[in-house]
């Protein structure tokens, strides 16, 4: 019977890939190890941030080198009191779709400036859709003051259907009043998928797979 048994243990193997499907490899966006990677300073305030690569910063479990920030805040901008920079990073546009998640990790340099409410300001992650960069908003937060570690953050790709580039935009007025400086590092932006578990429909079947080749013995 060990025949038998060895036939039915490949069925039910086979049987549990075709439920669980393939996926799709990750893919690194950006790593930051040599400049700064089609990012650009894009829009918000007249008054120029500085963008740089940072050699002495890095991710953790990633080589040095980050995207680093520099923003000055004024409060009598108001609604200008923001700064946004894209990486161009898919060209032509891209479906995302099929991943998971964007992932990438942020950084807060100690000494950044509060706004009205203790935070940081308001964060955004933009999936900027087709030639026109069409505005698709997927993650949108206040940054909360946790200023000299790394951040990690993992968005949804489901509605990145033909994806230009990468935005963050970090807002700070009218009502947040940040006045002071921020600075930000970015780092590690890639596209990942989750490890998919075998359903409960695969663990029957091989529940009863195996207790029909008992019984055959």
């Amino acid at each position: 019977m060990k025949a038998r048994f060895g036939w039915l243990l490949g069925v039910s193997t086979a049987f549990s890939l075709v439920l669980i499907g393939p996926t799709r490899a990750d893919m690194l966006v950006n790593d930051f190890g040599d400049g700064v990677q089609s990012w650009r300073f894009d829009f918000g305030s007249p008054i120029t941030p500085g963008l740089s690569r940072d050699a002495t910063e890095g991710s953790p479990g990633n080589a040095q080198g980050a995207l680093r920030m520099d923003m000055t805040y004024v409060a009598s901008q108001g609604g200008n009191n923001n700064f946004a920079f894209t990486g161009d990073v898919f060209f032509p546009e891209t479906d995302l779709s099929g991943y998971d998640n964007v992932e990438f990790d942020l950084k807060i340099a100690d000494g950044a400036a509060l706004d009205a409410f203790g935070n940081h300001g308001f964060f955004q992650f933009v999936s900027r859709e087709t030639g026109g960069y069409s505005f698709n908003s997927v993650l949108g937060q206040n940054l909360a003051p946790n200023t000299g570690v790394w951040i990690p953050f993992s968005v949804p790709t489901d509605t990145m259907t033909a994806t230009r580039a990468f935005t963050i935009q970090l807002y700070g007025g009218p009502s947040q009043n940040i006045d002071g400086p921020i600075t930000l590092f970015l780092d590690n932006v890639r596209l990942t998928n989750n490890i998919p578990e075998p359903t409960g429909l695969v663990v029957a079947g091989l529940l009863g797979l195996t207790a029909l080749a008992s019984r055959r013995r």
